[in-house]
């Protein structure tokens, strides 16, 4: 079992670094049933005795005590102090054995939600509760797609809320459960100062923000206004997003991951503001990155302030929330989206790369559906031009689940594989129990047209960027699978950043796959 509480290496960078727009995009118009991980059987062996070159990576993967490593942002100014520094730390789940059984659970990645809950109302550094009137200053705002067999996480918050720490949780009405209902009763005993659980209800949509009918929320986000770092640090604005949900066939069975930025005012405010409109059920139709636009001067920062802390704008002017500082983006939908209008991530993403033999694009996707059969298509053009491309998928033991899954073991759709297939270079597939919806690109990357206000990793302005791209290394990653509904329809959000030790810990990540007890290669 993969574990990440250990010692950690502090990485210090000077400079701007970037990131870009993103939040991984479909574009059907009906969406899926609630997501995500059947609850157990066993693990099926390949049926088929094709045999294809394996997945492979040629750097060993990391020793069991791997841990991530916080990337700490340098500013002139930083937005709440010098004693806050803008700081990223990932975190995630890889249980060596998936799935079957509970004993497999690795918790390091729900761990870690508790220790931000946690610091909320004590102070790691001594143990102590924490001052009242920090306590009651405190807000921790959640929302979770599905919480059943959950073990981890509820707990804290019902600590917190009896704390005195304005606690707010928002659930998906699709995927209710016995300990999401205990969950609800909790926070709203009226002997709590101020807590809320929240089931959004908007007619036909059983999402928040969308009102299609047919959606869903499926966002994973932490909000924690005051709290500290894995260092014991005090930090300001904390906020996750990741790919686990709180049950425990998806967040402690499966691999996972989750990014934590701290300290970053403008992203917080932003983050803040989009928490508003779900807990207010703001009617954006599909359309949220319009309303955002339409609305912008609501989410951001003075201009006074931008100037003082070297943001590169005060406000999401493109829609999306961006921080210079961070390195990070964070995209949130629904939106309209379709394969040529230009508004899927995924396809801006894909379409930035300049493919040379150093180009390697890895996918590590709970679902690829045939919506998304777009991304197929310039994946396999990117391979026949050069680029390395590989896929981990998750496979699904349970005939229920592969009857709303493309009606196979592996959760990519035939089409998608028939298109793999037209490449001239053979894109390496696998399968295991990833719940991650991630991508990773290594290549030289063009300017990103999605996000205006992106500056390169090598602190290059968007007005300079050469056509000829330049050297990156990015992770898209967040709550998105590839399906059509997911975000066009529903309620999701994605991160993208471009910070090199946030690379490389994702990087470790993949590599920790494929020493799992699933992971299979898949023939197709």
């Amino acid at each position: 079992m993969q574990k990440i509480d250990g010692p950690r290496r502090i990485v210090r960078l000077t400079g701007f670094g970037v990131l870009a727009g993103s939040l991984i995009l479909g574009f059907g118009a009906v969406a899926s049933n609630a997501e995500d991980v059947p609850t157990a059987a066993a693990t099926p062996e390949p049926t088929s005795t094709t045999t294809q070159p394996p997945v492979t990576d040629k750097t060993p993967a990391p020793a069991a005590s791997t841990t991530p490593k916080a990337s700490v942002r340098a500013a002139a100014t930083a937005p709440f102090g010098p004693s806050y520094p803008v700081t990223l730390e990932t975190n995630f789940s890889r249980p060596y054995k998936a799935i079957s059984k509970s004993s497999n659970s690795d918790f390091s990645l729900l761990n870690d939600l508790e220790r931000l809950i946690r610091g909320s109302y004590k102070d790691p550094r001594t143990g102590k509760t924490r001052p009242a009137s920090v306590r009651r200053a405190n807000t921790v705002f959640m929302s979770i797609s599905r919480m059943e067999n959950s073990h981890r996480v509820g707990r804290e918050l019902i600590r917190a809320a009896k704390a005195g720490v304005k606690v707010r949780v928002i659930h998906g009405k699709a995927s209710q459960s016995k300990e999401s209902r205990a969950l609800q009763r909790a926070l709203k005993k009226s002997s709590l100062r101020d807590s809320n659980f929240k089931i959004c209800r908007k007619g036909k949509s059983l999402a928040c923000l969308s009102g299609l009918n047919g959606a869903i929320m499926h966002s994973k986000i932490l909000l924690v206004s005051n709290t500290f770092t894995r260092d014991n640090k005090p930090a300001k604005g904390a906020i996750w997003s990741g790919s686990a949900n709180l049950g425990g066939p998806s967040g402690e069975r499966t691999y996972n991951n989750g990014l934590t930025v701290y300290n970053d005012k403008k992203l917080w405010v932003q983050t803040r503001r989009m928490w508003d409109d779900m807990y207010a059920e703001r009617n954006v139709k599909n359309d949220y990155l319009g309303y955002i636009k339409k609305h912008r001067s609501r989410y951001g920062i003075s201009e006074t302030e931008r100037k003082k802390f070297g943001y590169t704008r005060a406000n999401a002017v493109s829609g999306m929330f961006y921080s210079n500082l961070a390195n990070v983006t964070i995209y949130a939908t629904p939106i309209r989206a379709t394969p040529t209008n230009g508004k899927d991530p995924v396809l801006n993403l894909l379409n930035r790369v300049v493919p040379d033999d150093q180009c390697r694009i890895r996918l590590q996707e709970n679902r690829f559906k045939y919506r998304r059969i777009a991304v197929a298509q310039k994946l396999v053009q990117l391979a026949d031009e050069g680029c390395k491309v590989s896929g981990v998928f998750f496979e699904d033991d349970l005939k229920v689940n592969r009857i709303a899954h493309c009606q196979m073991h592996i959760r990519v759709c035939r089409p998608i594989l028939d298109v793999f297939k037209t490449s001239s270079r053979r894109i390496e597939a696998a399968w295991a129990k990833p719940h991650d919806k991630t991508i990773m690109v290594e290549a030289r990357l063009r300017k990103n047209p999605l996000n205006p206000e992106e500056v390169a990793i090598d602190g290059t302005s968007p007005s300079r960027w050469p056509s000829s791209g330049i050297r990156t290394k990015l992770v898209q990653a967040g709550s998105a699978a590839l399906t059509g509904s997911n975000l066009v329809v529903s309620d999701e959000i994605t991160t993208e950043t471009t910070d090199p030790a946030v690379y490389e810990d994702y990087l470790q990540h993949w590599k920790a796959i494929l020493k799992s007890k699933e992971i299979h290669n898949y023939p197709y």
